[in-house]
């Protein structure tokens, strides 16, 4: 009888760069840690970079399946609260390391309140990496979404408009108010319904 863990059913493909725009805690790290699962075991390496690295335990039961010598091509960064500082060491890293084909941004924007000018000038400057469109690699930013003050129903995603001019798609995260593991992923093109679970999204 094998050991090994079902496949669970893919997720989307990621676009080049991508915007992960999510309501709450409803899973948004737990997303990017399953799409870097993924590529570590289809023999890329990933780029992580955040002011704090994710809980050691969920990351555990996400990398459960992931043998050492896969899990040393995930290559973690605390860049802390300045972003231009921690950007430029993901771009240089990027340049330097082998293999790279996902770049991670988690909580790029956090706390309430209006984004520093900063923040936005560094994440364009890794948008516009060469290697992004000439396949190479590809970005995922992760931000808190959050409910217009205006208007009922409404989510702000933050620098919408100027993310998706620099190449960005955008998605949405949110909690599918039917089960409480329910979640809704809204892309460009359609809704899917997914269910979190200890090992990811199915």
């Amino acid at each position: 009888m094998s050991d090994e863990l079902p496949s669970l059913p893919p997720l989307p493909s990621l676009p080049p760069r991508l915007h992960l725009a999510v309501a709450g805690s409803v899973g948004g790290t737990t997303m990017a840690l399953q799409y870097a699962r993924e590529t570590i075991l289809a023999g890329g390496r990933v780029i992580w970079a955040a002011e704090m690295m994710p809980d050691a335990g969920r990351f555990g039961q996400l990398f459960a399946e992931v043998d050492l010598i896969h899990s040393s091509r995930f290559h973690a960064m605390e860049i802390g609260t300045d972003m231009e500082r921690g950007i430029g060491s993901v771009i240089e890293a990027s340049k330097f390391l082998p293999g790279v084909e996902l770049v991670v941004i988690d909580d790029w924007a956090p706390g309430p309140g209006k984004t520093s000018e900063s923040s936005i000038t560094a994440i364009g400057s890794l948008l516009e990496i060469e290697n992004i469109d000439e396949g190479k690699f590809k970005v995922v930013l992760i931000s808190k979404s959050y409910e217009s003050p205006t208007a009922a129903d409404s989510t702000i995603v933050r620098v919408h408009d100027r993310l998706e001019a620099m190449g960005c798609d955008t998605w949405l995260l949110s909690r599918f108010d039917e089960r409480l593991d329910g979640r809704l992923l809204e892309t460009p093109v359609g809704e899917i319904e997914l269910g979190l679970g200890v090992r990811g999204f199915s």
